[in-house]
């Protein structure tokens, strides 16, 4: 295991950032290392992928845990692909597309490690992770054991799991390989490119090739503008809550979520309001897409987190909808 003393926390909000010590996990056998140096110091930890989801305080007063598990293994027995927690997402994306393994097309491009994706239960364009997990491997770090969750022991909801605040280091992922190709096009804004460009689609390769186009024209790369991607949850409410006394229900985009509430586009709610939002310094709204906040990589915690309670308020003002904030806010 390395151990680094004030190091930097790599983060994909440019927020310059530092933690007491790094711990850097290499293979399996550091468990123990990690198991001993966690009880004799007794520091608080918190687990960190790539760091594209996070916002990070200016100190971290304790360790930041990441590893360095890059392992992939085809089981063909047992139709899993076991994946290291530190593999890139998007490497995986185009590791099961270029291998015929379906499922993982319309969730390419986002940004962030294998080992990060249940945790949120990531999705986009029609598509979520939990429907791609068949177990989970981890080392539990308040009894120092290794354990395996089962998809359903995982509680996967809307951007959200019971790996989430977890005392879990998640090692390997395994996911299931004999899934039926299914093309999902029916995401509105797939179908709109590709009435738009006149497209069709015939392979999953072929989804992931317009899915990637359209993150593109729309979401910034987090290695060139700094951002965590969408910064609030749709929120899922009852229709009845909504305030329309200064936008009607079609100016919004709302979708049939259950036999008694709908998921309601947070995107819109901001566009409808993004004029009132008080001006920041080093954080504003990405100019294409209204979820994400960018910053020009001097913003605090304390400015990003300020800037987006504005922007909760005056939703919550307007519409009587409370948006949640989507990355996890470290302190």
């Amino acid at each position: 295991m390395i151990i680094e003393d004030n190091a930097l926390i790599t983060n994909s909000l440019g927020i310059k950032s530092t933690c007491k010590f790094l711990l850097t996990l290499e293979n399996d056998s550091d468990l123990e290392e990690l198991k001993l140096f966690l009880r004799n110091t007794k520091y608080k930890y918190y687990i960190v992928g790539e760091g594209t989801n996070l916002v990070l305080p200016n100190f971290y007063d304790g360790c930041i845990i990441q590893t360095k598990f890059t392992n992939i293994i085809e089981d063909n027995v047992n139709q899993t692909l076991k994946v290291g927690a530190a593999y890139n997402w998007t490497d995986l994306v185009h590791f099961c597309i270029s291998n015929d393994i379906n499922g993982f097309e319309n969730l390419i491009d986002i940004p962030g490690s294998v080992g990060a994706a249940p945790i949120q239960n990531i999705g986009a364009y029609g598509a979520e992770v939990a429907s791609l997990i068949k177990s989970i491997d981890c080392f539990c770090l308040k009894d120092y054991k290794k354990v395996s969750l089962n998809n359903a022991q995982c509680n996967f909801q809307y951007r959200n799991s019971s790996l989430k605040n977890a005392q879990l280091l998640i090692c390997n992922i395994n996911f299931v390989t004999d899934k039926k190709q299914e093309i999902s096009i029916n995401y509105q804004s797939i179908k709109n490119y590709l009435k738009n460009n006149i497209i069709n689609i015939s392979s999953n390769s072929d989804v992931a090739n317009v899915v990637s186009t359209i993150r593109a024209n729309t979401l910034p790369d987090p290695k060139i503008i700094n951002n965590v991607g969408s910064f609030f949850k749709n929120p899922i409410v009852h229709l009845n809550s909504i305030n329309f006394d200064q936008y009607s229900k079609d100016e919004l985009i709302i979708w049939d979520y259950s036999p008694s509430q709908v998921k309601v586009g947070a995107a819109r709610l901001i566009d409808l309001i993004k004029n009132d939002i008080p001006k920041y310094k080093n954080v504003s709204l990405y100019e294409k897409h209204a979820l994400v906040l960018t910053t020009n990589g001097r913003a605090t915690q304390d400015e990003i987190i300020s800037f987006a309670s504005d922007i909760q308020l005056l939703v919550f003002r307007t519409f009587n909808i409370n948006l949640e904030i989507e990355p996890n806010i470290i302190f």
